[in-house]
């Protein structure tokens, strides 16, 4: 039942969406495209996903991964719940390429699908493992709760290297995962104390065992690296879960990871602080928005990000971050930045130094247009957020830009929920 709903939501899907979009000297949509991906019997259709890169090929296409796939909500005795349609899922990796189509239009089309697998070759699922902070998540055809599995994995961050292997974040423990090129997920890093019994991959519990304290549904969201290869940056979500205090909210500090990929080991961490840089309480008292998400990443120079900052009200900002002058709260860990960082308001009298965040577009002005791409002209659905979850940087003034479609379930009678990819031309040069 679940299936037949979701495929006549998604469908077949139209080609490029190609008027360019102006807005001063704020960013423009250069080329808009519905992204086209025949899946004729498959038992979930194209949707789902959570991450974009550049090929590392130099080919121009891009890769992107799905996330443990399509879900929705329930309640039970008065409490929400998270349901898993198709629980028996494996998250993908696709080839997206932009190509030419009959009358010169482009299309973003789907080459090679890698569905991922374990070391042995048996395929992962998206459920969760079942062990530490794992929330109850229900099988929506019966409503009973899933089976914990240790090779499940909720994938979120993706990135390929020059060998043509991937490495990947997901946000069950969270984790990060290095992938071959065929899909396989040979080693998985886990916070400190995370045990996964069984795992279908080689299991290291190097991270800060803090992490394990992730907010439910708010692990690792994003992943980049360095354009030589030799790190790997990744943020969380949403600050760390403690107790959902008011400070934690008000100071909104999330952690930034950078990982040595050869070591297979963290090498430090700052803070990046939700909120508008050039507000006066910014670094003392804080002013991160409602429900702050940091969704996409993608790197620009050795020392430097771009970050997409937004939440469900229509925020959508892109900030370049640098990360030289940035306390390095991994190698000054103590008891007033270990377990309680998120709960310090006042960064500065704590002697903490976020990241530094300067301003390059905000996307707010282009939102409405964003989500007629996604939802119809007519927008019938309701109040359902825009999710802009992957970003590539395609050179110095452009970047790639991906929504996730949630498979485009939980919506009402007619309406569509496509996944796009859009490619924007910043007002200046990163």
């Amino acid at each position: 039942m679940f299936v037949r709903h979701r495929v006549s939501l998604c469908g077949a899907i139209a080609s490029l969406l190609i008027t360019a979009v102006s807005v001063g000297a704020e960013a423009t949509i250069e080329t808009a495209a519905v992204v086209h991906h025949e899946r004729a019997g498959a038992a979930v259709p194209f949707g789902g996903v959570s991450d974009l890169c550049v090929a590392a090929d130099g080919s121009g296409r891009f890769w992107a991964t799905t996330d443990r796939g399509p879900n929705g909500t329930a309640k039970v005795d008065g409490k929400k719940l998270r349901t898993l349609l198709a629980p028996t899922f494996a998250p993908e990796i696709y080839e997206v390429a932009l190509v030419n189509a009959p009358g010169s239009a482009l299309e973003a089309r789907v080459g090679t699908t890698i569905a991922l697998a374990g070391r042995s070759g048996m395929p992962l699922s998206g459920r969760p493992n079942g062990v530490g902070r794992d929330e109850p998540i229900l099988d929506a055809a019966s409503g009973k709760p899933v089976a914990g599995d240790p090779n499940g994995v909720d994938t979120e961050g993706l990135v390929q290297l020059k060998d043509g292997s991937f490495w990947m974040v997901e946000e069950y423990r969270p984790s990060l995962l290095r992938v071959s090129a065929e899909g396989r997920v040979l080693e998985r890093f886990v916070p400190e104390g995370a045990s996964l019994a069984g795992a279908d991959a080689e299991v290291h519990d190097v991270l800060p065992a803090a992490y394990a304290n992730r907010r439910d549904n708010r692990g690792f969201e994003s992943l980049a690296v360095s354009p030589d290869g030799t790190r790997l940056w990744t943020l969380l979500q949403s600050p760390l879960d403690h107790g959902k205090t008011k400070a934690v909210k008000k100071a909104g500090n999330v952690r930034l990871l950078a990982f040595d990929p050869a070591q297979g080991r963290p090498t430090a961490e700052h803070v990046y602080r939700l909120g508008d840089p050039a507000d006066p309480d910014y670094l003392t008292k804080g002013a991160a928005p409602d429900d702050g998400k940091l969704c996409a990443m993608a790197a620009i120079d050795a020392d430097s990000l771009l970050v997409i900052e937004s939440n469900d009200a229509g925020l959508a900002r892109l900030y370049r971050i640098d990360l030289a002058s940035a306390t390095d709260t991994l190698a000054e860990r103590s008891s007033r930045i270990d377990a309680t960082l998120e709960e310090i308001v006042d960064l500065e009298a704590a002697g903490i130094v976020p990241v530094t965040k300067t301003l390059v577009a905000d996307l707010a002005s282009l939102v409405p247009r964003m989500r007629r791409d996604v939802f119809g002209e007519a927008d019938p659905s309701g109040d359902a957020p825009l999710k802009l979850e992957g970003m590539a940087i395609l050179g110095p003034d452009r970047v790639a830009i991906v929504n996730d479609n949630d498979f485009g379930v939980n919506l009402g009678p007619g309406a569509v929920c496509r996944t796009c990819l859009w490619v924007i031309r910043l007002p200046a040069s990163l």
